[in-house]
């Protein structure tokens, strides 16, 4: 009886198994008829949802075409065809024909319309059709460029009812509409459906119909024919489901637009195929304030190629899963004994297992660690406790904050976390000795998941890289200790040519001072002598501020403005000192061009410029060309210059200044070198090397670019480019001119200043201007006055750099003892700090002390003024 159990077991379960596959088979064969229908709704939903697809498409194009129209208007007509290429290469464009636009035209402009489109190059151009109309829209651009899109030029289709619905609907809506078929006036082929998007006067207000309708300037018209659009998204015919598409929600004939089924057969029966159906559709499409129907039916094919038959694979499957079954049952009920041996081999396998790699991992020459979820140390192999210097179970569950500093761990964090999320990658890491000493790694990590797919930890790999980070920290050190020494050699050179240049304007004003003394004890004027000793000090402020520049410690100050005052400005400086051997040629548009630029700093690039100019003529005789002109366009001759631009400086129009002499000129390995900085070609002590590379500073804040050209015996020339701004809504007001101002009232000044000849030429200088002057030299008794007598003064101007305290925190001591005085400060540099803490004190004016003289006067009376308000 024992025997003969387990073949009694293994033919009932066989016979259970059997029954079942009989009555799944039949299930499976109701089923299969349900789940052909969800096919076939399926590719009906399918079918409105790519035609959905493809409109939005073109309408996006179309979108895009009307951005790029809005922008410029203007655009030509190579332009524009590029564009609509590129947009119809991809395949969202299937089935497009042709985009265009049309501009709208009034009766009265239609004239100038007609001129100026021939002028362009079409001279036989013309409206079509003739005809007196309240309005006008003629396709002036088309693309692709092609024979019959060219002979849609001139075409009006507001003289067609059909396109005119549309296209007033278009406008009024600010959306795009989808017109009923219509035929091209220039096409034999099937119909087509254009849709159309209006165009806007850029910036103009579009939130109303009446706005529309008044900021209107035409319609980008997108033509596409329904067959290739439905080709495009299903081929020739989709296999077993035949297609058909209507306008609009009739399904007669008339409104049929596409038809999949086609057949060579003249006999066939369409009408009876859809009618002895199976399965059928209908589906309505929205498209641009338009509607399809889209008719599905299924033809015998359909259930060919979607049909499983199921149900006879699980009868067949399921005899043979019974027998299957009941040969598996025999083999479980007497293969007890197999089994047992095989777990006991597989057991013995894992163990072999385990202990080969637990040998590798142990004897591995890189570090092996293993993180829980909370970053805690779960496993270390001994290479890691060998460099840090602890045991292996001295670090397990300890996070391994432990094992760096505070700085490191918290880099650590973040990089371990950005690494996990990201599936791993490699950092390098200094972890701490034992003894307290660094130890660099590159640790490799990768998380680790549970069964939920959730991360339960990471592994990492730590390779040694400690000796390299070592040489890499020496090599630093080096370079270093390399710069420092050529930051010296550079201080030097510096150095030498400054001293040289002040040793130059002290020598002026030492010797006219006393030609000026001498001029003065016999009864002579002068004015000569004084106007050098002017010139001079006007030399040595350029130069303090061509150091400050080069330094970025010149706080610039970019305004919006005209170039021509700023050169003929300069040029005036300039003519002063020009010999007259040396002709000045000056070509300047007269109409204002416009940059976002610094004055001082433009005047400073033309100085240096033109003196370098100057410089170079043998003999000191010869020409400068000073010139200003605006460019749109990029010339052969500035390509390669051109290809360093940077972007807003190569696609807007830019203002080129350029400045050329026909001096000695330069060799290539001069001119490859110009702009470096304390590079020149003078004596040592001749010249700082500044002059060219603070032109190339300035430039490159300003968003510009510089070229130079030059050969020997020719000559030089540099040109300069700048981005062109709109007119500036108001004047900006020169920062270093004189600064005119009525003279004062008696108005009391109280002046403090620790430079005694400063005090003398202020005090002078403002009681010339008409004010009563009080100075001190010390800051606490100017401070211990003003608390004396609060109200004995009306305006204060003070130094910021002096003794005891500077101006800012005397400004500060002033406003708490009399809270309505107004302050004055004046000082050699002016940081954005200062403005900063003036600002917030509530300062009247920052001056800087160079321009004492030209504007102190003129700004003490504009913050009285300003306070009096």
């Amino acid at each position: 009886m024992r025997r003969a159990l387990p073949p009694l077991i293994s033919l009932f379960v066989g016979a259970i198994t059997l029954a079942f596959t009989i009555g799944l088979c039949v299930h499976e064969r109701d089923n299969e008829q349900q789940r052909l229908r969800a096919v076939f709704d399926a590719n009906a939903r399918q079918a409105a949802g790519r035609i959905e697809q493809r409109i939005a498409n073109y309408e996006q194009m179309l979108r895009g075409v009307q951005g790029l129209l809005s922008a410029d208007v203007g655009i030509d007509r190579l332009g524009f065809e590029s564009y609509v290429e590129t947009v119809m290469s991809g395949p969202d464009a299937a089935g497009l024909q042709s985009v265009a636009f049309s501009m709208l035209v009034k009766p009265g402009e239609l004239a100038d319309h007609v001129g100026h489109q021939r002028m362009t190059g079409r001279s036989d151009y013309a409206i079509r059709p003739e005809g007196a109309r309240d309005l006008y829209a003629p396709i002036v651009l088309v693309g692709p460029d092609s024979v019959p899109n060219r002979q849609v030029i001139g075409f009006d289709p507001l003289s067609d009812a059909t396109r005119r619905g549309a296209m007033l609907q278009a406008r009024d809506s600010g959306n795009a509409v989808l017109t009923a078929l219509v035929k091209l006036r220039v096409d034999a082929g099937p119909d087509l459906k254009p849709g159309y998007l209006p165009v806007y006067r850029k910036g103009a207000s579009v939130d109303s119909v009446a706005d529309r309708r008044e900021n209107g300037i035409g319609w980008v018209r997108a033509a596409f024919r329904v067959g290739d659009l439905m080709s495009t998204l299903y081929g020739e015919q989709s296999p077993g489901l035949v297609v058909r598409v209507h306008d609009g929600a009739d399904t007669g004939e008339a409104s049929l637009m596409y038809r999949s089924d086609m057949p060579a057969d003249p006999g066939y029966d369409a009408a009876a195929a859809i009618r002895d159906a199976r399965f059928k559709a209908q589906e309505y499409v929205t498209l641009a304030g338009h509607t399809w129907t889209v008719q599905l039916s299924s033809l015998p094919e359909f259930e060919r190629v979607h049909g499983r038959n199921a149900s006879s694979v699980i009868l067949v499957a399921g005899v043979v899963l019974s027998l299957l079954l009941g040969v598996i049952t025999h083999q479980l009920v007497t293969g007890r004994a197999r089994a047992y041996a095989a777990a006991q081999a597989m057991t013995r396998e894992l163990r072999e297992s385990e202990e080969r790699y637990r040998r590798i991992v142990e004897t591995a020459s890189e570090g092996i660690w293993l993180l829980d979820a909370s970053r805690r140390l779960a496993f270390v192999n001994p290479r890691i406790a060998q460099w840090l210097g602890v045991t292996e179970e001295a670090m397990r569950g300890r996070p391994i904050d432990d094992f760096m500093d505070a700085e490191e761990a918290e880099r650590c964090r973040v990089a371990l976390a950005a690494q996990i999320a990201f599936g791993g990658g490699t950092l390098e890491l200094r972890l701490r000795r034992a003894d307290g000493t660094p130890m660099w790694v590159s640790l490799s990590t990768r998380p680790i998941l549970d069964a939920a797919g959730q991360v339960s930890g990471a592994l990492g790999m730590l390779t040694d890289i400690n000796e390299r980070r070592q040489a890499e920290e020496r090599r630093a050190a080096l370079e270093t200790q390399l710069r420092d020494a050529q930051k010296m050699e550079a201080i030097g050179t510096l150095a030498g040519g400054i001293a040289h240049d002040f040793n130059n304007i002290l020598a002026a004003i030492i010797g006219n001072v006393s030609a000026a003394r001498q001029d003065a004890a016999i009864g002579l004027s002068s004015d000569a002598s004084l106007a050098q000793i002017e010139r001079a000090a006007v030399r040595a402020r350029s130069l303090v501020q061509q150091i400050l520049t080069f330094s970025r410690m010149q706080v610039q100050e970019l305004h919006t403005q005209a170039l021509q005052p700023v050169i003929d400005e300069t040029l005036d400086m300039l003519r002063a000192a020009l010999p007259a051997q040396v002709e000045l040629r000056v070509n300047l548009p007269a109409a204002p061009v416009h940059v976002r630029a610094d004055a001082t700093q433009i005047q400073q690039i033309v100085m240096n410029l033109c003196t370098n100019a100057w410089h170079a003529l043998p003999a000191g005789r010869g020409r400068i060309d000073v010139g200003l002109a605006v460019e749109d366009v990029v010339s052969a001759a500035q390509a390669d210059a051109a290809s360093t631009w940077p972007a807003a400086l190569a696609d807007g129009p830019r203002a080129h200044l350029w400045i050329a002499d026909n001096g000695s000129g330069m060799d290539e390995t001069t001119r490859a070198r110009v702009f470096e900085p304390f590079f020149t070609t003078k004596q040592v002590g001749h010249g700082t090397g500044l002059g060219l590379a603070v032109v190339h500073g300035i430039v490159s804040v300003h968003g510009g670019a510089i070229h130079v050209e030059s050969a020997p015996g020719v000559g030089s020339r540099f040109d300069l480019w700048f981005p062109l701004q709109d007119t500036p809504g108001e004047a900006v007001e020169s920062q270093h001119g004189a600064l005119d101002a009525p003279p004062g009232t008696g108005q009391h000044v109280l002046c403090v200043d620790d430079d005694p000849a400063m005090v003398l030429m202020v005090d002078g200088l403002l009681r010339r201007a008409g004010y009563k002057v009080t100075t001190f030299e010390q800051p606490a008794a100017a401070l211990a006055r003003v608390r004396a007598d609060p109200g004995a003064f009306d305006i204060v101007v003070t130094d910021f750099n002096m003794p005891e305290m500077n101006g800012m925190e005397l400004a500060g001591a002033i406003a708490r003892a009399a809270p309505r005085l107004p302050v004055i400060i004046t000082s050699g540099f002016i940081s954005d700090d200062m403005r900063q803490e003036a600002g917030e004190l509530r300062i009247g004016a920052l001056l800087q002390k160079e321009y004492t003289l030209e504007r102190l006067a003129g700004l003490v009376h504009a913050v009285l003024e300003q306070h009096r308000e």
